[in-house]
């Protein structure tokens, strides 16, 4: 499950995974700073993010599903925030390889699907505001990352057509119960394709916001 920060994807996991799901960090996790050495930032990300997709393939080993309240592939983040203007884009170039390398033996994969919540912006102000149960201290920085995020998807969507989609008002679980694994679910080249779509170039630094999604 994919979108915004707060559009409400980890409130849909609660009400809809009776039986769990994979959370994404906490607030509070003793993580780098983001503006901290790029090299630490990066390798503690990568290796948080390959812990999630390990508990997510537990999870579907024990349930046959496993949904990730976020994408544990989560080198969408940097390449996001550097497009957004917020850092360089040193750490992105850091974390390129290390996500491929972990696609490469089999630590890290692609989701099966990636369903896209989303909400005006507005609405997300709104809803981080009256979320008391978070600062949400970056959170205009992450509405400047949506268009990014969403020309992510997109290039996704290129390399894997129909895994990205958006989530329907009645969407369940059991939906996609059925549905095979995705086959190129550690191939390299599905990353290869994807900056390749990124970069067709920067066409998406000037047409941000024209998303398919």
């Amino acid at each position: 499950m994919e979108g915004p920060s707060a559009v409400g994807k980890t409130t849909w996991c609660r009400l809809h995974c009776p039986k769990g799901f994979v959370e994404a960090a906490p607030e509070n996790i003793p993580a780098p700073d983001l503006y901290a050495d790029p090299k630490e930032v990066a390798q503690f990300w990568v290796n948080f993010n390959i812990r999630r997709w390990h508990a997510a393939l537990e999870m579907e080993r024990e349930q046959g599903i496993a949904v990730c309240d976020g994408d544990p592939f989560g080198l969408c983040f940097s390449w996001a925030v550097w497009k957004a203007g917020a850092i360089p884009g040193m750490l992105f170039e850091i974390e390129l390889p290390l996500y491929r390398r972990a696609i490469e033996e089999r630590r890290l994969g692609f989701a099966d699907a990636v369903i896209w919540f989303d909400a005006p912006l507005e609405e997300l102000r709104q809803r981080a505001k009256s979320d008391t149960t978070r600062r949400r201290k970056r959170h205009e920085l992450y509405l400047k990352m949506i268009p990014w995020m969403k020309a992510w998807a997109d290039a996704r969507q290129q390399a894997l057509p129909g895994t990205v989609r958006a989530c329907p008002d009645d969407f369940r679980v059991e939906d996609l119960a059925n549905e095979p694994a995705l086959a190129r679910r550690y191939d390299p080249a599905v990353l290869d394709e994807m900056m390749k779509a990124l970069d067709a170039g920067d066409s998406y630094s000037k047409t941000a916001g024209a998303s398919s999604i």
